[in-house]
């Protein structure tokens, strides 16, 4: 369960999970997001478990790249307005609210 049959990808995303046939298996409809391939594995709990520790993962590195992305962006146009303000390109009436024509 940890690769997509079809395209190979590691990004598998469970959807929906209920009780297998054997005690302790669970009957698990995963989605690759890659190829859009839907597919059902029989799995343990423990598999699962560390399916979900994997995308806990992922997600932290997509959380931590988005910040960095943030972060970068609000300080290009805190450079680019603070440049702005020394040009004397920006003032007080740009902020001021507009008024209907």
């Amino acid at each position: 369960m940890s690769l997509c049959p079809s395209c190979g990808s590691a990004l598998l995303q469970p959807l929906r999970s209920r009780p297998g046939r054997i005690a302790g298996e669970m009957l698990v409809d995963l989605r690759c997001p890659e190829c859009f391939t839907w597919m059902q594995e029989c799995c343990s709990r423990g598999e699962l478990a560390a399916l979900d520790k994997r995308q806990a993962a992922w997600r932290a590195q997509l959380v931590d790249a988005y910040e960095r992305s943030v972060t970068e962006s609000m300080e290009a146009l805190a450079v680019c307005l603070c440049a702005a303000f020394e040009l004397d390109l920006v003032g007080a009436d740009d902020f001021a609210p507009r008024r209907p024509a």
